[in-house]
């Protein structure tokens, strides 16, 4: 059981990207290079994950650092600005309708393609970050509501209200020192504080009675603390803000680096801010000795916490040039322009020599007419140079891959693993993966049967890494028990007799009860006057599964497939099956399933060649046709409308270069 089958699995990302974004020090690993890993990481978690029991997470992440921005989206949460008047939304637009599942979450494919946006801040921009795309009206009356806005505490107050559905996180650009002030919240709800729910506090006595006040002074003296003024009290008490997922955590300060952010406290599934209720003056509450301990004690911390903050801010303060985004692409020249972009991005970048402040992507990179040479630098990983010719008033877009090589393999090598890196299939062992983008990547290897086992791999360019994978104890048997049942107008009948082939080898007859290794195996069963009834069953280790062939007047025929007589690596030809003369569903979806001999079958969805036609077609997939048994297993599967279900039998087919 991992974490995200307790807690909310907003609440599980927001604290691996926490982690990630603070448990650094070393300047060489920039902020963007370890959000970019740790949502690789949830998305291969999440795809590692049973398919009934897997979930998706869209996330939206904003990172701010010495003036410059970047929003990673991962899914449909949507980022807005809003610049002088003009509300506008950062990235691709959404899909007209909301989807079961949003385009790109993680875990909601097997790959998925995160959207960086790079943002150019400037003084008085406000950011919305949301968990729902805002529709056209509702983006309308937000536009005419920023727009009347008087100030910066009014501008994040209205940025962040809205439907009870949508949370919302505001962040607003500041020049220089500047404070916002922000009404309390008493002061924009005259109701009665019973809505803040149930609070269970000791009884209340008037401040008037001496004895009352006796106790509570010799508490305080015991303790050795003074007792603050009730005044004080709601003075020194802190407002909470919000946290979103898409904050980073090094810039939720309101004084840090100019940015302001207030979160909104009316999503579900999100934390809501506490707003402390000052107690009436005419009366003290009898509180316990260790509470003020807790209270100075956190007091202490927020001091220290605030002139480490002081500190770090200080240079800013005090005239230190920083390069802001829109700064990042210093002119080298006039006439023409360079979009840098690299796998895996963050790579530092020199132009004829000269450094840019920013790291890849960069975009709008001045240069002059001609030739130049672009080096870009990913430290321990590895270095590129590249030459462009630039033309007056062109653009030239630059996308270097930084390669690496990994090599696979089972510690048993009689025995076949498959392996995943980063959630997605790249073949069984033995496998070479001679071009990895360079970094760290999650590899899993697993198979039919057994327990997936996980670690972590850094590729450097220029070395190659082997990697060997835990094949463990072989996994029991499952035993299968096959029936059959002849159904008719006037009831149900065992049958008895009727034949059975398992993976193409005559077993028996029905009733029959097998033991067989986990994995997908064809069972087919025959009765005379009647079509095949033909399953693939996904027998699981150490488990009773049953079958039962129904032969009626309305029993359909299966898919019926002619294999060829081999499938080549360099030049493959689709396959492609037909459905059943008889089939009537239009709807009906085929799937093509392919497995290497003793691996796991991977499925891919068919394509119909003809809107009238019942022909389909597919190839298989190159990664499992490359496998050390030169061979591979594929089966068929029809899915229509009311869960009607055909299968082929499952054939094996050579494999030639």
């Amino acid at each position: 059981m991992s974490l995200i089958d307790v807690i909310d699995p907003t609440i599980w990302v927001k604290e691996k990207l926490s982690l990630a974004l603070s448990g650094h020090s070393d300047a060489r690993d920039p902020q963007l290079r370890r959000a970019i890993a740790m949502l690789r990481a949830v998305h291969a978690e999440l795809r590692a994950r049973p398919e009934r029991e897997r979930t998706w997470i869209s996330v939206l992440v904003v990172l701010f650092r010495e003036g410059e921005g970047m929003a990673l989206t991962a899914g449909d949460c949507p980022c807005y600005r809003f610049r002088a008047g003009v509300l506008s939304r950062l990235g691709r637009a959404a899909p007209g309708t909301p989807a079961e599942r949003p385009e790109g979450a993680l875990g909601s494919e097997s790959q998925v393609r995160l959207e960086m946006v790079p943002l150019n801040p400037i003084a008085g921009d406000c950011y919305i970050l949301a968990t729902h795309p805002l529709r056209e009206g509702e983006l309308s009356l937000l536009a005419r509501d920023l727009a009347q806005a008087r100030d910066v505490g009014s501008l994040l107050r209205i940025a962040t209200s809205g439907d009870s559905d949508t949370g919302r996180v505001a962040i607003a650009a500041l020049a220089g020192e500047h404070e916002v002030e922000i009404p309390p919240a008493a002061a924009l709800d005259e109701e009665e504080p019973a809505g803040y729910g149930p609070l269970e506090l000791d009884p209340i006595e008037p401040a008037g009675k001496e004895a009352a006040a006796r106790d509570a002074d010799a508490a305080l003296e015991a303790s050795g603390f003074e007792a603050p003024g009730a005044g004080k009290v709601a003075e020194d008490a802190p407002s909470a803000i919000d946290e979103e997922a898409g904050s980073n955590p090094e810039h939720t300060a309101d004084s840090e680096d100019g940015i302001d952010s207030e979160g909104s406290a009316d999503a579900p599934g999100r934390g809501r801010a506490e707003v402390g209720l000052p107690l009436p003056p005419s009366f003290a509450e009898r509180r316990p000795w260790y509470e003020w301990i807790a209270l100075w004690g956190g007091g202490a911390l927020a001091i220290i916490a605030l002139a480490l903050l002081v500190r770090a801010i200080m240079p800013g303060i005090l005239g230190t040039q920083r390069a802001p985004v829109q700064q990042s692409a210093m002119p080298l020249g006039t006439g023409g322009n360079l979009d840098l972009f690299s796998d895996p991005p963050g790579a530092a970048v020199k132009i004829d020599g000269v450094p840019i402040p920013t790291r890849t992507p960069a975009t709008d990179v001045a240069v002059s007419p001609g030739t130049h040479r672009v080096d870009m630098d990913w430290g321990v990983y590895g270095a590129r140079r590249d030459t462009v010719q630039v033309l007056s008033g062109g653009r030239v877009t630059l996308r270097p891959r930084l390669l690496g090589s990994v090599g696979f393999r089972s510690s048993d090598p009689s025995r076949i693993l498959d392996v995943y890196v980063d959630g997605a299939y790249v073949g069984s062992t033995p496998v070479a993966l001679d071009s990895i983008v360079v970094g760290r990547h999650l590899v899993r290897f697993g198979g039919p049967g057994l327990s997936s086992t996980a670690q972590e791999v850094e590729v450097l360019q220029g070395t190659r890494v082997e990697l060997i994978g835990n094949a463990g104890a072989l996994p029991d048997k499952g035993h299968v028990t096959v029936r059959s049942a002849l159904l008719s107008d006037t009831g149900f009948e065992s049958g008895r007799g009727d034949p059975i082939w398992v993976d193409g080898e005559m077993r028996g007859v029905t009733p029959l009860a097998l033991d067989l290794k986990p994995g997908a195996h064809g069972v087919r069963v025959l009765r005379r006057g009647f079509p095949p009834q033909i399953t693939v069953l996904e027998v699981k280790p150490g488990g009773d599964q049953f079958i039962t062939a129904e032969f009626s007047s309305r029993s359909e025929d299966p898919l019926r497939f002619t294999p060829p007589s081999k499938i080549s690596i360099s030049n493959p030809v689709p396959v492609t099956i037909s459905l059943p003369e008889g089939e009537w569903d239009d709807s009906m979806i085929l799937w093509v399933y392919a497995a290497p001999p003793g691996g796991s079958f991977q499925a891919r969805r068919m394509t119909r060649l003809d809107p009238s036609s019942k022909l389909f077609a597919a190839l298989i997939p190159p990664e499992v046709l490359r496998n050390g048994g030169r061979q591979v297993r594929i089966y068929f599967k029809a899915v229509g409308a009311a869960g009607r279900e055909l299968y082929s039998e499952i054939y094996t087919i050579p494999v030639s270069n």
